[in-house]
């Protein structure tokens, strides 16, 4: 695999996996990138620390530093992601796995009173309600939409 592939598929996923954390796709894309190093024989201490993104991020949240963390946070996971990748090649696969899992969009569906189906999308503005309905938004430190320009 080409230096550049390593470092571009690397970036991607610290990326992602920075973006997942405090979202609701956080455990599901943790999975996933722990597969990765478990694969890859690197799970003893690797596995752990996935755990400590969510409570750094939470720490810096708590005295005011919101963005603080994840610059560090995501050039610490580049550098573990292109180690794997330079020792197993065969790990792009499930590294692209990873960034489709943090990416992708959770749906939850529940029925609220006699109002009817009530839908909502993370990571993008979709509600569906079969009544009237009141929205609060909330920021987070997921990735920006990409719709926005």
């Amino acid at each position: 695999m080409e230096a550049d592939l390593i470092v571009a598929l690397a970036t991607s996923g610290a990326t992602a996996l920075v973006a997942a954390a405090a979202t609701d796709t956080w455990q599901a894309t943790r999975d996933a990138f722990a597969r990765v190093f478990q694969r890859a024989g690197r799970d003893d201490v690797v596995t752990g620390e996935l755990d400590h993104v969510l409570a750094r991020l939470a720490r810096a949240r708590a005295i005011g530093g919101q963005n603080a963390p994840t610059d560090t946070l995501t050039d610490l996971w580049t550098a573990r992601l292109r180690e794997v990748l330079q020792e197993h090649p065969e790990a792009a696969a499930d590294i692209q796995a990873a960034i489709d899992q943090a990416q992708r969009p959770s749906v939850v569906t529940s029925r609220v009173g006699s109002l009817g189906d009530l839908s909502v999308r993370s990571g993008r503005d979709v509600y569906v309600s079969g009544r009237d309905q009141t929205i609060t938004h909330h920021h987070s430190l997921a990735a920006p939409d990409d719709h926005a320009g």
